[in-house]
């Protein structure tokens, strides 16, 4: 009998710990309730493997103004609109004497009564160095490109969200530089943050750092830092200073604007090596999710009111760290 009743204190004792047990969790995992869940929640990292897999081992090397850019383009187009987009842009411009390509698809609100009026640029470059398969460098960013653009494509936003595929990146930014050159004043005014995913993928590359051209902190990385506290297994990511990538023309318009990358680089960088095998899973989700959750925060239209709720995102300190590529 005194054996039972142990048993059963014991019992009643842990049914008693349990919601205790689950507030201390979700306080070390504060997104556990929270608005990130919305998209986090749909990110499916499958997806954005078929995708690096589809360009670098089916497509492989993505050279500008070449058949495999061609071929590259309409898969993007293609994704894009089977995800629900009716606003899908193939953007053709000059590059060396030839034509290359940028892939625009518009999320616009929901609601046109709800309209803050602001835009939102997610980018990726497609392209590739010859003879570069560019698993890691770009097909991981624009997979995650595209993956995003799956998961926001029914979320309830304020807000105008273009994913933008850049193409000849790797020969001095010509696609982006195009692209925003040709905004309006209005739309630059509008546009209120760029994030650029280059390089997110490889396992042989060092931690994920958000790079700005003048090295300050600004609208983008404020809010994926806040992101990666919320959602991200790992540490925050630092901010350090580089240019060499599609955010410079946006910078250099005026538009907050940040580079995700993982440096120190690998040693694949700009080679044939540059191949699937390498790739990280838990490196691209977990760029997906911060990226995701950074871009969702700014675009949910209750915004105003999350500000002063209890799954409000917090300012964090993040630091600064000198380049190391």
């Amino acid at each position: 009998m005194k054996r039972q009743i142990t048993v059963l204190s014991v019992i009643i004792m842990l049914f008693t710990l349990l919601p205790f047990a689950a507030l201390e969790a979700e306080a070390r995992n504060p997104s556990a309730q929270a608005f990130d869940n919305r998209i986090i929640k749909q990110i499916d990292v499958d997806n954005i493997y078929d995708h690096v897999y589809h360009l670098s081992e089916n497509i492989g090397p993505r050279v500008y103004g070449t058949e495999a850019e061609l071929e590259t383009v309409e898969y993007l187009a293609d994704q894009f609109e089977s995800y629900g987009y009716t606003d899908v842009e193939i953007q053709p411009f000059p590059a060396r004497n030839t034509t290359a390509y940028n892939v625009v698809a518009t999320k616009y609100p929901n609601n046109r009564n709800m309209d803050s009026g602001q835009i939102l640029i997610v980018g990726a470059h497609h392209d590739t160095v010859p003879g570069s398969p560019g698993a890691n460098d770009d097909a991981s960013g624009t997979g995650v490109m595209l993956e995003l653009a799956r998961v926001m494509a029914n979320a309830p936003t304020d807000t105008e969200i273009r994913f933008v595929a850049f193409g000849a990146e790797e020969i001095g930014l010509v696609g982006s530089r195009y692209y925003a050159n040709n905004m309006t004043q209005d739309e630059v005014d509008r546009t209120v943050g760029m994030f650029q995913l280059d390089m997110v993928g490889s396992r042989d590359a060092g931690d994920l750092i958000m790079f700005t051209v003048d090295g300050q902190q600004n609208t983008v990385t404020d809010l994926a830092a806040s992101a990666g506290a919320r959602v991200s297994q790992n540490e925050i990511p630092p901010f350090s200073m580089l240019g060499r990538s599609d955010h410079v023309p946006f910078y250099e318009r005026g538009i907050p604007a940040a580079l995700f990358i993982h440096t120190p680089l690998e040693p694949w960088y700009h080679t044939p090596e540059d191949t699937i095998d390498k790739i990280s899973i838990e490196k691209l989700e977990d760029v997906a999710r911060i990226v995701g959750a950074a871009v969702y925060h700014a675009a949910r239209p209750d915004t105003p009111a999350l500000e002063r709720s209890q799954v409000a995102p917090q300012p964090v300190d993040y630091y600064y760290e000198d380049p190391n590529l």
